[in-house]
């Protein structure tokens, strides 16, 4: 019964029983569930490098030299559109994210003596992910180029191999792993401030990812209102679909009849939906950067420059490469460069993984409905070119 309940389902039953019985428990059984935790997070660090380059260059293999022109018009679009929506998301969460949310007081986090796992794991460090996301594009590009088969079958088999690993192994313990942090951060005393705090952020994400789709399907449609609620409406299987399995992937069927309905181009359907739902994650765009500017905000009390959020974008799209596949792993490679530049540390890792799982489902769902709304507009842009 259990192994069949959903992903954030099993995350909002953890959050619940941290919230009512987390201080019920001793400090001894709170270290032994902190201690799997840190486990969990050594393991999925070292594995980290592997989900980013095998993922990243199948991604990058997948585009081949077929069609080159209308690849790279898809490709500019996918990059345009994940950076102009990522850009949204930092100026509606500078303007209104300060007036949603409370800073954490940093000295009760500090005066706290973190606790010391009973238990540890150290594993090596055979290469950091930024290494391996530049591996990657470089592999991925040449093999574009001058294909090796068994070069490219190995790297193929060792994504299934990571996939399996995650989806049968790291993602059923997942909501134990998020019960370890989270049980720490109640023991140190600003759990349910905490909860306060990101509830107001979670009805702004679902604002302004209605806002957002509304928008692009209006471009879709060339500002044509009634077109657009028409195109809407015929991509929303799609969204539903997403909903409910919270994979892009696991919806392609479904996207590509829509897309099919939308645009009257199978051939573009057909090959573009499997690629977008690898790229184009629109819904992603909103939700994790909302979701680190609020939890930069709550734990420091300032937000990131235009600099550093433009360098934080410019990863963000790159690494959305590496995201599809995996439930909540537009989040997972994320991590390195949440660390790495905007400063985060284990708790604020911990705190919006769950947070962006526990939305994963309406993320994904955005994601696809942008899928849609940008095959429309390449489709468009495809028959002004005069290219068939």
């Amino acid at each position: 019964m259990l192994q069949k309940t959903s992903l954030p389902f099993k995350l909002l039953l953890i959050l619940l029983f941290v919230g009512l019985f987390g201080n019920l428990l001793n400090e001894t059984t709170i270290n032994f569930f902190y201690s799997i935790s840190v486990i969990f997070k050594e393991c999925l660090s070292f594995l980290l490098p592997f989900i980013v380059f095998s993922f990243i260059t199948t991604g990058i293999l997948s585009f081949k030299k077929n069609a080159p022109l209308v690849l790279g018009i898809l490709l500019s679009c996918v990059l345009v559109s994940n950076a102009v929506v990522a850009f949204f998301s930092y100026f509606a969460g500078i303007t209104l994210l300060p007036l949603l949310t409370v800073k954490i007081d940093a000295t009760q986090m500090i005066t706290t003596e973190s606790m010391q796992p009973i238990f540890a794991i150290t594993l090596p460090k055979l290469l950091s992910s930024f290494q391996a996301m530049l591996a990657a594009i470089i592999c991925g590009m040449g093999l574009s180029f001058y294909p090796v088969p068994n070069i490219e079958s190995g790297i193929k088999n060792l994504k299934s191999i990571i996939e399996l690993i995650i989806n049968s192994l790291f993602i059923p313990i997942l909501p134990l792993y998020v019960l370890g942090f989270l049980l720490e951060i109640n023991h140190q005393g600003v759990f349910m401030q905490l909860f306060q705090t990101y509830g107001k952020t979670f009805a702004l994400i679902i604002l302004l990812q209605f806002i957002v789709i509304f928008c692009i399907y209006l471009i879709a449609a060339q500002f044509n209102l009634k077109k657009a609620v028409h195109y809407i409406q015929v991509a929303m299987p799609s969204y539903l679909t997403a909903f409910g399995t919270m994979s892009s992937t696991a919806t392609i069927p479904v996207t590509v009849q829509c897309a099919e309905k939308n645009t009257g181009n199978s051939a573009l359907s057909a090959m573009a939906t499997p690629i977008l739902a690898n790229i184009h994650l629109l819904g992603d765009a909103i939700s994790t950067p909302m979701l680190a500017l609020v939890t930069l905000f709550v734990f420091t009390g300032v937000m990131p420059d235009a600099t550093t959020y433009s360098v934080f974008v410019l990863f963000f799209c790159v690494n959305m490469l590496a995201a599809a596949g995996v439930p909540g792993g537009g989040i997972f490679v994320m991590h390195p460069i949440l660390i790495s530049i905007l400063g985060f540390n284990d708790v604020m890792i911990s705190i919006i993984t769950t947070l962006y799982i526990l939305q994963d489902g309406l993320g994904t769902a955005g994601n696809v409905m942008g899928d849609g709304a940008l095959m429309i507009i390449i489709n468009k842009i495809l028959k002004r070119l005069k290219i068939s």
